[in-house]
């Protein structure tokens, strides 16, 4: 083999050996709610939105015939008791034509029921949370003045264990597929 020969198959096999590697790059998020393979969806008064997973840090969201990968950022600290990730979105006004996605998603954990449904009715006039009886909650809001959808997903937690029975679930309208 010549050199030149030697050289591509040197570098095809650093591109397969890096390529097959960048599971393993990813960092790890701590309050994450979706697993490999994994994806949500939901459906509220505000349309149906689904939630996949990419990676470790992307997700995939899809709304009204639009579909969206972003790269989330996990947080270090925790923010109003919770870690996991969020994507703050680009500012507004940037591109007035662009709609902006804001999303989170993380596992909260609650000291009791009253704060549970404390949270569940915090921002309940722009967003519309659906959940199931065991505490996966997910938000789809819109803000057209803003050219703005609002997405989260959060795995609702009661001494550090998923609830059970909780008062107004509507397991109908969550739909999960995918390994966990």
């Amino acid at each position: 083999m010549d050199r030149v020969g030697i050289k591509v198959g040197i570098m095809l096999g650093l591109m397969f050996v890096t390529g097959c590697n960048v599971a393993s790059k990813e960092p790890a998020v701590n309050g994450a709610v979706l697993s490999p393979g994994q994806s949500i969806e939901a459906s509220n008064k505000n349309g149906k939105v689904r939630i996949s997973y990419v990676t470790s840090v992307k997700r995939k969201y899809e709304w009204d015939g639009r579909a969206k990968i972003i790269k989330m950022i996990p947080r270090k600290e925790p923010f109003s008791g919770r870690l996991g990730l969020y994507q703050p979105a680009s500012s507004w006004g940037l591109n007035p034509f662009e709609i902006r996605l804001v999303a989170q998603e993380a596992a909260i954990n609650f000291d009791n029921e009253d704060q549970i449904y404390a949270f569940l009715r915090q921002s309940s006039d722009y967003m519309d949370w659906v959940y199931t009886n065991n505490g996966l909650v997910v938000g789809f809001g819109r803000t057209p003045s803003r050219k703005q959808i609002n997405i989260d997903l959060w795995q609702i937690l009661l001494h550090g264990q998923k609830p059970n029975g909780l008062i107004g679930a509507k397991p109908e309208h969550i739909v999960v597929t995918g390994q966990k």
